[in-house]
């Protein structure tokens, strides 16, 4: 198999667009400045390119045969691979009722034929270096991420715990209405939600016996050192609330700031509640994993202490019923001995 050719120094550029002679301008134009260009006469073998191919920037024709520039449009936002690309729509007379469905679909900017080179130029560069920018932050989570698993396998006793707690606080999380930031905050969020325990020594978060008061200290600590990890990380923002208050109680007798009811925010009582549930399905060192209903009778004994949000609880009840535990992918093994 051939290495996936490096990004040209201007960028991967993909036109779409039916006229071959108009997609060759834009390639001539365009390979001039250092870009690397593809092309596609349709587009269905836009898509087809996109799923091969690193694209930072796509050009695509509003009015084309077949396969429209809003349904091509459509497609790359709906995949999570694709949803982050730049599209530049290149119109000739668009409507304004074609350019607010545009707007509404996702579209980044316009440009008006017949255009100037300048223009064509600028409008490419800008969406290009927006592209990086969004690659940027990607890779900085998915190193948050990929040290959290590291922070889990620490434990051979909680390795995969947080994709268990963030597929568990996902389908929770949808159920009782959760969209956009929010339902992104429980499920990533719930990836990284113990990121703090990178500052607890191995002496504490490996003892198989009870902790001192010192040592439970230093555990409690653990949120406060996930939020100042977070802290300087705009991107990730949406999940510090997972991240600094996963371990409230409902009748504030939690840490770290003892908040009570309604003051814990949602996504913070959605991730304890799978939280919690995964800890006591899995086994322990001092304990063999309960089954789901033992694990949820615990729960609820606890809830009516005031320790957890009752109604989030039966709303995970319903869950289980629907996507039992048996569902969880694979990939989320737990030790049930």
């Amino acid at each position: 198999m051939s290495a996936e050719p490096k990004p040209a120094l201007g960028g991967n550029v993909l036109v779409v667009d039916d006229e071959a002679s108009f997609r060759r301008l834009l390639r001539e134009l365009l390979t001039m400045q250092g870009f690397r260009v593809h092309e596609a006469g349709s587009g269905e073998d836009a898509l087809a390119i996109l799923a091969e191919r690193p694209i930072d920037v796509v050009l695509l024709d509003l009015n084309m045969d077949g396969m429209s520039g809003h349904e091509v449009l459509t497609w790359i936002r709906a995949d999570k691979a694709t949803a982050f690309i730049p599209v530049v729509m290149i119109t000739g007379g668009a409507t304004t009722e074609e350019k607010l469905r545009a707007l509404e679909e996702g579209v980044t900017d316009f440009l008006a034929k017949p255009f100037k080179t300048e223009e064509l130029l600028a409008r490419v560069r800008s969406s290009v270096q927006m592209k990086r920018a969004t690659d940027a932050l990607e890779d900085a989570e998915n190193v948050i991420i990929a040290l959290a698993k590291v922070i889990d396998a620490r434990d051979p006793y909680t390795c995969f715990h947080s994709d268990r707690v963030s597929w568990y606080a996902g389908h929770l999380g949808e159920a009782i209405g959760l969209r956009g930031n929010e339902l992104d905050a429980v499920r990533k969020g719930g990836l990284f939600h113990d990121l703090g325990k990178v500052a607890v020594s191995d002496g504490v978060l490996l003892k198989p016996g009870r902790l001192t008061p010192e040592e439970m200290a230093q555990m409690k600590r653990h949120p406060v050192e996930g939020r100042r990890l977070l802290a300087g990380m705009k991107s990730l923002s949406y999940a510090l609330d997972v991240v600094y208050h996963h371990h409230e109680r409902s009748d504030g007798s939690g840490y770290p700031c003892g908040l009570s009811g309604e003051e814990i925010p949602l996504v913070a009582r959605v991730t304890t509640i799978a939280d919690i549930y995964d800890a006591l399905t899995t086994a322990r060192v001092y304990r063999a994993a309960l089954t789901p209903e033992e694990a949820l009778g615990i729960m609820k004994n606890e809830a009516e202490k005031g320790w957890w949000d009752a109604r989030l609880l039966e709303a995970f009840r319903g869950v289980l019923s629907k996507v039992p535990d048996s569902l969880a992918p694979e990939s989320l093994g737990r030790t049930r001995t």
